[in-house]
């Protein structure tokens, strides 16, 4: 593991308009909150190129080291940068305007950057060390890789998703993977997780085609205690939402705009039982993971239902239909009960109920599922997702699925 020295920085200064603080020192970890530019962070340690902080609530979490500024030293440390200047970048022996310029680059180049400092980054050209004007270029990617006790995995959700050899929808595909294959994560580019693939090269893979796999295991919750869906407490979790849009349908349908008004179709239904049901978010806003995880807690929920649009990376149109996922053994029957009832109530393809490693899920203390209603890659689930006759029907299936279950 690689470790950068602080250079005595006490506190460090928000560069960008909005930044994500993470659970751990690294992209693949949970988003837990997020500050704004010009927000001052306390500095209390630094692991590879991330800072450990100390927010104004007294929480504590991680940011990228390239994304604020201190007086000394920002460790962006064997990080891949991209040139985003407008004309010719020069590149200086010295980090000043004054230094001899050893050549240029162009804007779109890659760049593995060193280490930055006072508004220059410390790049290697040619075979030998040189400074480029840091506000030129991007930071894309750490390539440090992540501590042993800390690494995590991604679980292939669909039999023959891609695995690419670079970053992008039109790279060459190097390897097809199976549903419930996982990958060690090598790094993250963007939408993409760098893994490595079976015979042992270097590929990537969308994140929107996996689930991220932690260590350790849930701890069995029990039953709730309430027999009828009118004396229950459900919070219903719109999926995603404010600058994370999630997936995006070939006619322009954007999941968080329609997990939000699936939400409220399914709030309304619920509320007819006599059923108390909290939204995690009931406008475009940015809601974290763990925070929708918490609000489960603070109401004690009976159960919470995350609700989502699935999609596949090659826009396959053949694939469609409703997928129920649960974590913890013991939300078995609950999956069970709403998935049969499902099944009955909707007028799409079911696609039965099973395990996945959904953050919302794996750290929820209350029982909880986590519903795919579609595929917005599919034209036909995307028309059904915009009707009101099908959110009508899926509110339906939710609401007999969960009478059964607290009958039961």
């Amino acid at each position: 593991m690689t470790t950068i020295a602080m250079a005595n920085a006490d506190t460090v200064s928000v560069q960008a308009d909005v930044l994500n603080v993470r659970s751990g020192p690294g992209l693949a970890y949970d988003v837990t909150s997020q500050v704004r530019k010009g927000t001052t962070l306390k500095v209390i340690g630094e692991e590879n190129d991330w800072y450990q902080v100390r927010l104004e609530d007294g929480n504590t979490g991680y940011v990228a080291s390239w994304l604020v500024e201190n007086t000394s030293v920002s460790a962006a440390s064997n990080s891949l940068a991209v040139v985003s200047s407008d004309g010719n970048l020069n590149v200086r022996q010295e980090p000043s305007t004054s230094s001899e310029i050893l050549g240029t680059l162009k804007n779109g180049d890659q760049i593995n950057v060193i280490s930055e400092q006072n508004g220059w980054a410390q790049i290697k050209y040619q075979g030998q060390n040189a400074w480029v004007d840091a506000s030129y270029i991007t930071i894309r990617e750490s390539t440090t890789k992540m501590d042993e006790s800390n690494l995590q995995e991604v679980t292939v959700r669909e039999n023959n998703t891609n695995i690419r050899s670079k970053p992008d929808l039109n790279s060459s595909v190097i390897e097809k993977a199976s549903s419930g294959d996982t990958y060690a994560i090598q790094g993250v580019q963007g939408d993409w997780y760098k893994v490595q693939t079976k015979s042992g090269a270097e590929g990537y893979v969308a994140n929107w085609v996996v689930d991220i796999t932690t260590q350790g295991e849930s701890t069995p919750k029990e039953k709730s205690k309430t027999t009828s869906l009118s004396e229950a407490t459900i919070v219903l979790d719109p999926g995603h939402g404010g600058n994370d849009p999630g997936a995006e349908g070939s006619n322009g349908t954007l999941e968080k705009k329609a997990t939000l008004k699936m939400a409220n179709v399914v709030a309304d239904k619920l509320r007819q039982s006599g059923a108390k049901v909290i939204l995690t978010r009931d406008s475009d806003e940015y809601v974290s993971l763990s925070d929708r995880t918490k609000i489960a807690e603070k109401y004690n929920a009976d159960v919470f239902i995350s609700l989502h649009f699935d999609s596949l990376e090659d826009k396959d149109a053949s694939i469609s239909g409703q997928t129920t996922y649960y974590y913890s053994k013991s939300d078995k029957g609950l999956a069970k009960d709403v998935n049969e009832s499902l099944e009955k109530d909707v007028n799409i393809t079911n696609r039965g109920y099973q395990v996945g490693d959904y953050y919302v899920l794996r750290e929820n203390d209350q029982p909880a599922l986590l519903l795919e209603l579609g595929y917005l890659s599919s034209p036909e689930d995307e028309a059904r997702i915009n009707s009101s006759s099908y959110r009508n029907q899926v509110a339906q299936g939710i609401y007999d699925g969960l009478a059964d279950y607290f009958a039961n």
